[in-house]
């Protein structure tokens, strides 16, 4: 019996180990140098272990109240340094330049790249296997792909609208294939006017637009009484009908999972549908 105590023992006391070495591997010191990182962490309910971000990482209002860590271009190593972090997280385009730097001083760094909105679903799963939530980002994906499910539900079978996105005026700067915008409009059950342009972002000239009459316009730039303004464009389907829309650039260009804020937004633009 004695000896069966000690084995216990042991097995316990290697178990209890374990248990403390996993614990101990969770970050609890987070720098996030991508905004859209930034706005998942706290979806996923981390926002506490977030100690930097970068100063472009604007939503929640909580993520303002932590370190700035200077922006994704121009990181400064020695506040990020200063804050401990045993792991920092990024775009892999955006932070490609900092990754083997970050890794040379000893530092953790997870990277997630999506270019769908797909990818932006599994990447939440990554992002909680990265902070030691697996189940947390395996809820927040399945929950995204519920509501995707719910929010195309209201799309009309066999309609369609013509939309434009204006992104910058001045050059006249459009989204097309392999953006999230252009995505999110076919989703939304819309045709995009440049979608034969074969680039995510494209310049358009103003002939295009109006050769092409789009019936939805969706302005990125808070420039809607400016743009109500031009001579030329009066006469567009959109103008007529009042279906000009100023929208939060963030809603449609973030690999987070308010994308789908932006869905809704387009539904009801597109379809006149209150959701």
């Amino acid at each position: 019996m004695r000896l069966r105590h000690v084995v216990l023992a042991v097995i316990l006391a290697l178990c209890l180990a374990g248990t403390v070495w996993a614990q101990s591997s969770i970050p609890q010191r987070i720098v996030s140098v991508t905004p859209s990182v930034t706005e998942a962490l706290f979806a996923l309910g981390v926002g506490d272990k977030v100690v930097g971000v970068t100063s472009w990482c604007t939503y929640p209002p909580e993520a303002t109240e932590r370190t700035i860590i200077g922006d994704a271009f121009n990181l400064n190593m020695e506040v990020l340094l200063s804050l401990q972090p045993d792991l920092v997280i990024g775009d892999s385009t955006l932070v490609a330049g900092h990754i083997e730097q970050l890794r040379a001083l000893g530092i953790e760094v997870g990277t997630i790249d999506p270019t769908t909105l797909d990818e932006v679903i599994d990447s939440m799963i990554t992002l909680g296997e990265l902070v030691g939530d697996q189940k947390g980002g395996q809820a927040l994906s399945e929950n995204m792909r519920s509501r995707l499910s719910e929010l195309t539900s209201h799309v009309p079978a066999g309609s369609s609208k013509r939309v434009f996105v204006e992104i910058w005026y001045e050059p006249l700067m459009t989204v097309g294939p392999g953006s999230f915008l252009d995505e999110l409009i076919n989703l939304a059950g819309g045709e995009n006017i440049a979608a034969d342009t074969g680039q995510p972002w494209p310049q358009f000239s103003e002939e295009q637009v109006l050769a092409r009459d789009p019936e939805v316009i969706i302005l990125t730039n808070y420039n809607k009484a400016e743009a109500l303004q031009r001579p030329a464009w009066q006469n567009l389907a959109a103008y007529k009908t009042g279906d000009v829309y100023e929208v939060n650039p963030d809603l449609y260009v973030r690999s987070t999972p308010r994308l789908l804020d932006g869905l809704a937004e387009l539904i009801s633009f597109i379809h006149g549908v209150e959701l």
